[in-house]
């Protein structure tokens, strides 16, 4: 029997949480990786970004995370994604 690949659907999350006093939503979302072997684990990455401003569409601007050579920083569990974001805007706002 043959399968087929479905189109991958970019899913997320947001999640509002009071920080230093501000509310503040973090978005987390699925960020696929492409492997000539699907076996190789993972396949799939988390992004994290967060607003300062409730996002009613999860597309407003936002501040993603960042690597120190300026790209997103991918995470291992959407989890780590939180942890990361919360630590990260605790010392922001």
């Amino acid at each position: 029997m043959a399968s087929t690949l479905q189109p991958f659907q970019k899913q997320h999350m947001i999640e509002k949480q009071f920080i230093n006093g501000k509310d503040v939503w973090l978005k987390v979302d699925a960020h696929p990786v492409e492997r000539e072997n699907h076996n190789i684990i993972p396949t799939e990455y988390f992004t994290a970004t967060y607003y300062l401003e409730e996002p009613l569409t999860g597309d407003e601007d936002g501040e993603p995370i960042k690597d120190e050579d300026g790209e997103l920083k991918l995470f291992e569990s959407p989890v780590a994604a939180l942890a990361f974001v919360r630590k990260k805007v605790e010392k922001t706002v």
